[in-house]
């Protein structure tokens, strides 16, 4: 009975002992219990393996400072091994650095900080999008993924880590600050930037330049602009009699937006050479312009491609059906006329049946899947974002085997009978400058129809734009319109709940540039605007996932069209504050655009 007492006593001092081990905020001590527990002499080796024991409080943490893994081995819960380690470390400000989760403990899962940069300086990408690179990792099921933040949510051995903005570096660690420790789990060393060129730029897109290249960007040497070739890709062009077309040198005869360019050998017999130009923003060419209010006479819409490349249905272009030839309004189109004189779609509205009769849905065959928008711009030719055909991050390289076309859509799902039509293509042409490692600059593509289009209600080209309508329209706080399929919000992966039933639209601003520019660490170029709300602004709207290569049209008051400014092109997640949707600028492609149709449309 005695020794029954002893034993009772026994088991009562040492569950009095544990649970003040293990009682503080439920699990630990006060900081001064945790360190006179934690700074106890290392014990002499026992000679066996202490490995093969199984995990023991007193052995693991009582007789020395633990580690991490120490301490999880024992506790075998995160949250009480954060707590335990955390207890113990020696300064009071890095106790509460550790608790707050703003240092690394092991292999920093515990990690809860704002560092979204990595080892080599590249900031994260959110880890909801999927631009420039596809998550593996589902912020669905790892709520921690916060922002663009750095987190282990795959037990890295490195530690925390992210996905990057750069588009050649899918994922890389970031420099953590261990807890307790001088020191970060990988070493900050960031990449050098290439210096910026420094040679005197070419003013005006190169129209003023009289210098000697003679070849173009891919190498090939230029023909001289009186061999026959030379003439007779000349000919029908509006060829400006001030430039001198001398030698071989590279020119600018015909004003072209992409710069100097040369007549080759190989098809399509053209090519463009390399010279920095300067930039020269939207707002500085509508500097001495009015806008709408200012304008008392409309001119006359003139064609601008030849009808034997180009197709049909320019001369007829961006008058809808069901619209403007029956002097109908939508009913979101006086939100655009109102904004002119007044000075990836997410939150967006149903559009009506009709009201964008040259959206295209970009399908892929297998995968059956909505791969992109695109915009119908005669009988024969589509106009899209180059990054929904070509994108090696995310192993996407397309071909005119890959998609079917779809034409006069309104339901994202279902085939529309006597309405839909599904057409193949024959071509696919994307800009030879298209910068997909950068900054997505030139992020334009143009698909030929193997067969040409039968236009109807719900099938109608769209405007592409003069330098009238630019210059009167693309003014920061007019609104566009952009339409598509994509995500209803942002998240990590596409589902029935978060894809639209039917075509969505959005009537959003367009940025000012300086604006544009200031938003984001990519380099913003003249090939690009963007468009959105701000922070302080009532209404919210974005373009969103599934919307890539879709239209950004406006309406110009002065002839009743509708004209394609913008395609949409990349954005840092969906209607975030202070982020905008970045749209590429047709106008400055439009002379590319000509070219490559008049070489590839023969």
């Amino acid at each position: 009975m005695a020794h029954d007492k002893t034993s009772i006593l026994r088991g009562l001092l040492f569950s009095s002992l544990l649970h003040l081990t293990l009682s503080h905020a439920g699990v630990f001590l006060e900081k001064g219990q945790a360190l006179s527990l934690l700074k106890r002499p290392r014990r002499a080796n026992k000679g066996f393996l202490e490995e093969m024991l199984k995990g023991n409080l007193e052995r693991e943490c009582l007789e020395e400072i633990c580690s991490y893994e120490e301490a999880f081995e024992v506790l075998e819960s995160t949250v009480q091994t954060v707590r335990t380690v955390c207890q113990g470390l020696r300064n009071s400000r890095t106790v509460l650095n550790c608790l707050e989760g703003n240092c690394s403990l092991g292999l920093g899962q515990n990690y809860q900080g704002t560092i979204s940069h990595t080892k080599s300086g590249i900031e994260c990408q959110v880890w909801t999008s999927k631009y420039p690179h596809i998550p593996k990792v589902n912020a669905t099921i790892y709520p921690n993924l916060i922002e663009n933040y750095c987190r282990n949510p795959d037990s890295n051995p490195k530690g925390p880590w992210c996905y990057t903005r750069d588009p050649t570096v899918e994922r890389e660690e970031c420099p953590i600050p261990v807890c307790g420790e001088d020191r970060t789990t990988v070493e900050f060393i960031p990449r050098v930037t290439p210096p910026a060129p420094t040679e005197p730029c070419e003013q005006e897109k190169g129209m003023l330049y009289t210098g000697t290249l003679s070849v173009t960007m891919s190498g090939a040497k230029c023909l001289p602009w009186n061999s026959e070739k030379a003439k007779e890709v000349l000919h029908g062009k509006h060829i400006d009699p001030e430039v001198q077309l001398l030698e071989n040198y590279c020119r600018n005869p015909d004003r072209d937006d992409e710069g100097v360019w040369c007549v080759t050998d190989e098809p399509p017999n053209f090519e463009y050479c390399n010279l920095h130009y300067c930039d020269s923003s939207l707002e500085d060419e509508n500097e001495q312009l009015e806008g709408i209010s200012g304008r008392t006479v409309s001119q006359e819409f003139k064609t601008f491609f030849d009808d034997k490349t180009f197709g049909s249905g320019e001369a007829d272009c961006g008058t809808r059906p069901l619209f403007e030839k029956k002097k109908v309004m939508d009913k979101s189109e006086k939100e655009l006329l109102e904004s002119y004189i007044r000075a990836r779609v997410v939150h967006g509205d149903d559009a009506e049946v009709g009201s964008s009769p040259w959206q295209v849905m970009l399908y892929k065959k297998s995968p059956q899947e909505l791969l992109c928008g695109a915009s119908l711009i005669s009988d024969s030719w589509v106009l899209t974002a180059a990054h929904c055909l070509y994108y090696p991050p995310w192993d996407k390289n397309l071909t005119t085997n890959d998609i079917l076309v779809r034409i006069g859509k309104h339901a994202r799902t279902k085939y529309e009978r006597n309405k839909e039509k599904i057409a193949l293509l024959d071509k696919i042409i994307i800009h030879p400058k298209y910068n997909w490692k950068e900054n997505m600059d030139r992020d334009i593509a143009l698909m030929h129809l193997k067969r040409p289009i039968i236009f109807s209600d719900y099938i109608h080209p769209v405007c592409l734009p003069t330098k009238e309508v630019v210059q009167r329209l693309m003014l920061a706080g007019y609104k566009g319109r952009v339409t598509g399929w994509g995500n209803l919000k942002e998240t990590w992966a596409t589902s029935p709940s978060t894809l639209p039933a039917v075509l969505q639209q959005l009537n959003v601003p367009i940025v000012h540039q300086g604006v544009c520019k200031a938003s984001t660490k990519v380099k913003v170029t003249d090939n690009m605007f963007c468009a959105g709300y701000s922070p302080e602004d009532s209404k919210r709207g974005d373009a969103c996932e599934g919307d890539s290569g879709g239209p950004f049209v406006m309406k110009n008051p002065d002839d009743n069209r509708w004209y394609q400014v913008g395609i949409v092109s990349w954005g840092e997640g969906c209607d975030r504050d202070g982020k905008y949707g970045f749209y590429t600028h047709v106008f400055r492609l439009k002379k590319w655009i000509r070219k490559a149709i008049e070489k590839h449309g023969q």
